[in-house]
Formats: C-alpha cells, sequence, structure tokens
C-alpha cells in the first residue's frame, strides 16, 4: 500500500465518534447514514473528477453528441451529490430535534 493508497483511504475512513455506542439507537442509526452519505458523496466526487480529467483530454476528439453526453454524466454526478447532501442535511435535522426535545 503506497503513500497516496494511504491518503485516500484516510480520506474514506470514517471518523471515530467516542461513545456513539452509548447514544439510544435512534441517534446512533442517524449519525451511521449520515456517515455513509459522506462517504457516498467522496465517492461520487471523484468519479466526477474522472469523469472531467478524462473529457478535458478527449474533449477535441469527441463528436457534439458525445461531448452533451459526457457532460451530461457529470451533470448527473453533481445531481446525485447534492441528493446525498439534501439528505444528510434532513438527517441532521431529525437528528436535532431528538435532542432538543424536552426530557
Amino acid at each position: 500500500m503506497g503513500k497516496d493508497s494511504k491518503k485516500e483511504e484516510r480520506k474514506f475512513s470514517p471518523p471515530i465518534y467516542p461513545g456513539i455506542e452509548n447514544l439510544p439507537c435512534e441517534l446512533q442509526r442517524n449519525f451511521t447514514l449520515m456517515r455513509e452519505l459522506d462517504n457516498r458523496a467522496e465517492e461520487k466526487k471523484c468519479e466526477i473528477d474522472k469523469l472531467a480529467e478524462e473529457y478535458i483530454r478527449n474533449v477535441r476528439n469527441l463528436a457534439p453528441d458525445q461531448r452533451v453526453e459526457h457532460l451530461q454524466k457529470i451533470q448527473n454526478g453533481f445531481s446525485k451529490c447534492k441528493e446525498y447532501s439534501d439528505n444528510k442535511v434532513q438527517l441532521a435535522m431529525q437528528t436535532y430535534e431528538m435532542v432538543s426535545k424536552p426530557v
């Protein structure tokens, strides 16, 4: 495993939340889902970067319809990232509501 692969591994490794196992199940579930959404978004961003690099590298050799198709793939990736982010915000708001309820 090289230096860069270790760096990438740390990038996608979920942060360790001390004491999360002591939280109620629903809170644990929400934090886990938020972490998974973060990971999915990061993976999608890497995919978008690769698609963009490929597009820039080959744009001169692509037919107009191929350019549009490639750009649409990139746009779809950004849409998926936004969806993941929106879902995370909703989960965060639900989690906040759970925690802030009067006992």
